[in-house]
């Protein structure tokens, strides 16, 4: 950032995945669980619909998986551009106050297009 530049805004969202959700399917019978890849997807939609749907995942650093989702839980999603990083976006998705996901995510412009 540069000096008198404006922090970018926290994008942040609410989400529930009902119990019939194709994702759950086989995740696991009698024990659901939302599938890691699933809430990294929650966090790109997130994402999207704030930046644009052209925004494409370039990359992951340091994702945390510490709490399993589970069916119609509540999921508070935040992402927030990293300062000085172009592109990276620092995530979290949150159940009752409790850590369930976090990491970076390195966007990048639709595919075929320059930064």
């Amino acid at each position: 950032m540069t000096p008198g530049q404006e922090p970018a805004p926290t994008i942040a969202d609410q989400v529930s995945m009902p119990a019939d959700s194709p994702w759950f399917k086989g995740h696991f019978p009698g024990d659901p669980m939302l599938p890691g890849i699933a809430q990294l997807h929650l966090v790109m939609d997130t994402i999207r619909a704030s930046l644009g749907r052209g925004v494409r995942l370039v990359g992951l650093k340091r994702v945390r998986f510490k709490r399993v989702i589970r069916p119609e839980e509540t999921i508070e999603i935040t992402a927030e551009p990293v300062p000085d990083k172009p592109g990276m976006i620092r995530f979290q998705l949150m159940i009752d106050g409790e850590n369930a996901c976090s990491g970076l995510m390195l966007t990048g412009p639709p595919e075929g297009r320059d930064p």
